[in-house]
């Protein structure tokens, strides 16, 4: 097996421990039977009030910072099912969020009665998940065309057969 092909299996593999890692986490956060935000209320609301006074416009408010944390929350998982997935088969990234999502939150209303389960984090949570495979497909697009560049440069003897600038 080529060095190349090591790392190629290295890095899957170090995708794949991160990507279980960061469900794990997303199960823990969201399965958990209170809210994460329990007791910052007072805190975010006063924040609130001085950011409208500042001139935020008044639709940044507790939802809205509720539906963009879960918005964030999310990107990751689609990244990083983006990075395990196929080029062919890097939608199943979004398809992947949103399913976690939809279970979570059923999970939520059938079995965590300290929890609220809504279609708008489904929403928010899936909006994520799209954000962030579409971020592993513009990694992806910006690795294929550096490599591209270098098999270019092996070929024309600007490079080393290794992929490291030729000595001059």
């Amino acid at each position: 097996m080529g060095r190349a092909t090591h790392a190629g299996a290295f890095r899957v593999r170090f995708v794949a421990v991160l990507t279980l890692l960061y469900i794990a986490f997303v199960l823990l956060v969201t399965l958990w039977p209170t809210t994460v935000d329990g007791g910052v209320d007072p805190y975010l609301n006063r924040l609130l009030a001085k950011l409208w006074s500042k001139g935020v416009p008044t639709f940044v408010d507790y939802s809205f910072i509720e539906f963009t944390a879960n918005i964030g929350f999310f990107v990751p998982v689609g990244f990083l099912l983006g990075l395990l997935f196929s080029y062919r088969w890097q939608w199943l990234a979004v398809v992947g969020g949103a399913l976690l999502s939809a279970s979570v939150e059923t999970a939520q209303k059938l079995f965590l009665p300290g929890r609220v389960a809504s279609l708008g984090d489904v929403l928010a949570n899936s909006s994520g998940a799209a954000i962030g495979c579409l971020l592993a497909w513009a990694v992806r697009a910006l690795i294929l065309h550096r490599d591209r560049l270098v098999i270019r440069d092996v070929e024309e003897g600007r490079r080393a057969s290794d992929g490291l600038r030729a000595p001059e």
